[in-house]
């Protein structure tokens, strides 16, 4: 068994089905993907159609929630907080788009039951997954931790020793391939590389983790608009 985890996907499809060939993921592997897999890129749709049909077809794929299927789950139940009244106008109407559709609500089942099912975070015995971070200066930060810590702001600095050796791993802060690279053998490993944002110098790529090789797979942005 592979395990592998992958960074903010944000609506990249045809870039999540190039990585994943290039993964050669097999069904006995398993799969982390740290949230944000809508919103930014043309194909929201494309995306979630890609998890869920490998997940029907057998594969291990444990996604989390992102703080954007956060904010576009409190769109549809109307529990908002700070950010959330502002999806719509900033990313929703694409979004829905990709969709066919104009309104949160008219969203099919197949994929508000996936979103409503992402966990705020995935553990194992040597790692954490967790979209931005933890209150990791709380006595317990598995434990103390904020839905908010989890999806847009961490407090504190990671260290293993007080997450039962577990090293975290984290997407959301957009992190040049140089500073990804250098987090591989730290506490916590960053693997958000601002995929959405194109030819940036050093960004604007869908980046996987071979966890056990401390292995990076990086995967160019291919969904043009």
């Amino acid at each position: 068994m592979t395990r592998y985890a992958i960074g903010d996907i944000h609506g990249g499809s045809k870039t999540l089905r190039a990585l994943l060939g290039r993964l050669g993921l097999r069904r006995g592997d398993r799969l982390y993907l740290l949230g944000d897999m809508i919103d930014r890129g043309p194909d929201s749709q494309g995306v979630l159609d890609t998890v869920i049909n490998l997940r029907e077809a057998g594969f291990n794929v444990r996604p989390i929630r992102g703080n954007h299927e956060d904010m576009l789950l409190r769109n549809l139940s109307g529990d908002h907080d700070a950010w959330s009244p502002h999806w719509m106008e900033q990313f929703g109407e694409p979004t829905l788009q990709s969709f066919g559709k104009q309104k949160v609500d008219e969203l099919p089942d197949r994929y508000l039951n996936l979103l409503m099912s992402l966990p705020l975070l995935a553990q194992e015995d040597d790692y954490l997954f967790v979209h931005a971070g933890l209150a990791f200066n709380s006595p317990d930060p598995i434990h103390d931790s904020h839905p908010q810590n989890m999806l847009w702001y961490e407090s504190g600095i990671p260290d293993r020793n007080r997450l039962g050796g577990r090293i975290t791993v984290t997407g959301h802060k957009l992190r040049p391939l140089q500073d990804i690279e250098a987090s591989l053998f730290t506490d916590r490993i960053f693997l958000d590389n601002g995929a959405f944002t194109g030819m940036i110098p050093d960004m604007g790529n869908l980046v996987a983790l071979d966890l056990a090789r401390k292995k990076l797979i990086v995967q160019p942005w291919l969904d043009k608009e």
